[in-house]
């Protein structure tokens, strides 16, 4: 058992968020001379337990939820027998591949902080963001502003290039899938094409979104149009 345990801890990178596990309850309750340490006998002590702790609790609820994934020909079987059960839950495999009710019990990555501030991109906190954050965020985010406010270097400005550049490309997929979704409805095309556009500069938090001009989302319409025409 602690053989297993080793291995999934070498598996799990640091994440956001701490893994369910039940490697704390094995080791100061389930182990020992007198204790029964086969698999099934440390199951049993995890299950009797009152005073189990959150995560073990989580991870034996996410063995039950899956249990479809992790035995027989699921397809976490393999890595469930390898003691790597949670790695592959969690970390290799999309949840859309695994069943609905593991899907349902799987962790939640809810950042905090900072980190969840930055999520889409590092950006100007307002007052109220800047109150949640704790010694460490706030002396990053100075530091950060601090450099921000500097000179640019020559790195510095091919990174912003590229960060404009992969938005903007962003923004005219979105914005030209809606307008083809509207012709082949027969709706209103460039109203589509716009309100995708709107919606997508309402989402940059960042700031450094430009708008779409009008002769780019005349052009993207007339390609929609063109494209429904040519389909029908």
């Amino acid at each position: 058992m602690r053989f297993i345990i080793a291995l999934w801890a070498l598996a799990v990178p640091a994440l956001a968020f701490e893994l369910p596990s039940c490697e704390a309850d094995t080791e100061q309750h389930c182990l020992g001379e007198d204790k029964d340490m086969s698999p099934e006998g440390i199951d049993a002590c995890l299950t009797a337990l009152a005073d189990r702790s959150q995560r073990c609790t989580d991870y034996l609820a996410l063995l039950e939820a899956c249990k479809a994934d992790i035995s027989g020909d699921g397809i976490c079987a393999a890595a469930h027998g390898d003691g790597e059960t949670v790695p592959c839950l969690v970390q290799r495999t999309k949840p859309e591949s695994l069943s609905e009710s593991c899907q349902a019990a799987l962790p939640k990555n809810e950042l905090k902080g900072l980190a969840k501030f930055w999520e889409d991109g590092k950006r100007q906190l307002n007052i109220n963001e800047i109150s949640e954050l704790n010694a460490d965020d706030k002396d990053t985010y100075n530091r950060w502003q601090k450099k921000k406010k500097g000179k640019k270097t020559e790195k510095d400005r091919e990174r912003d290039f590229a960060v404009k550049g992969a938005k903007r490309e962003r923004v005219i997929t979105l914005v030209t899938a809606a307008a083809k979704k509207a012709a082949s409805a027969g709706e209103d095309v460039m109203a589509a094409a716009e309100a995708e556009a709107k919606q997508a500069m309402a989402e940059d938090m960042t700031g450094t979104l430009k708008p779409l001009s009008k002769a780019e989302l005349t052009s993207i319409v007339k390609e929609a149009k063109s494209s429904a025409k040519s389909e029908l």
